[in-house]
């Protein structure tokens, strides 16, 4: 894959949210057309109420068809509700295989960068040059003191106040 087929974390929430937002606008749909046809069945039942037994019956047959018909919506409002949360999991899975690869070479990487410092901290040998200086002062003491006397003067010049 190369890296503008790769997607940045932020895309892949962008997608995954997308998709969820898809599927439960089908969702929403498929249940609104459902509380519909509960309603009609609703309407269906209370215009029976206080009719003879022959309006009652079709009332009651309308009643039937409206809630076969919602139990229908229903249904499709789970499948497209199950459809929609596979998706999105599928897609949380390969964001979180994605991030969990990138973790593991960053991870590696910082391994490798510890294990340089640490190599090149222990060839300093800090304690072998503090022992050479020490020598060359006792050897060189003139030298030692007009070096520490120049470096006094110009440290002491660079940080004094300006006027």
């Amino acid at each position: 894959m190369t890296e503008k087929d790769e997607k940045t974390v932020e895309e892949a929430i962008d997608e995954v949210a997308g998709t969820a937002d898809t599927g439960l606008k089908s969702v929403k749909e498929a249940l609104a057309k459902a509380q519909v046809s509960m309603e009609k069945a609703r309407d269906a039942m209370q215009s029976a109420y206080g009719k003879a037994k022959e309006g009652s019956q079709l009332a009651v047959e309308k009643s039937r068809v409206y809630l076969e018909e919602a139990k229908r919506y229903l249904g499709e409002a789970r499948e497209k509700a199950a459809t929609t949360a596979s998706k999105t999991r599928e897609q949380a899975e390969a964001l979180y295989a994605k991030s969990r690869e990138q973790y593991d070479v960053l991870s590696d990487r910082s391994r490798e960068l510890y294990s340089k410092v640490k190599e090149r901290m222990a060839d300093a040998d800090l304690k072998g040059k503090s022992d050479q200086v020490i020598e060359y002062i006792k050897a060189n003491p003139g030298k030692s003191v007009l070096i520490a006397l120049a470096a006094g003067f110009l440290i002491g010049y660079i940080t004094r106040p300006k006027e």
